[in-house]
């Protein structure tokens, strides 16, 4: 469907144009990021075996991974709304 494109263009389109800029200045961004840095510090201190780490590393970015897409569903489904209401409110207008 043509407008479930154009829904995906709009999402990336935001995401990537706003996302580092408004989650840089965000303090709860910016406490969750300090306490993975301090997490990865400690993780480095146990000095594991590569296959240890590659192994964690796997679980990580899948976990990530899920995050990411939970996240780009959830706005589109956000703005799938929007579009919806303004449409809504559009025709109780007229």
């Amino acid at each position: 469907m043509k407008t479930d494109r154009l829904l995906d263009i709009l999402v990336s389109l935001r995401m990537q144009n706003k996302s580092d800029s408004i989650l840089h200045n965000d303090k709860a961004c910016q406490k969750a990021l300090k306490k993975q840095d301090i997490a990865f510090q400690k993780m480095k201190k146990l000095k594991l075996k590569k296959k240890q780490i590659r192994i964690i590393d796997d679980a990580i970015s899948a976990n990530n991974h899920y995050g990411a897409m939970y996240a780009y569903s959830a706005y589109r489904l956000g703005l799938q709304d929007e579009i919806k209401l303004m449409s809504e409110l559009k025709e109780i207008q007229h």
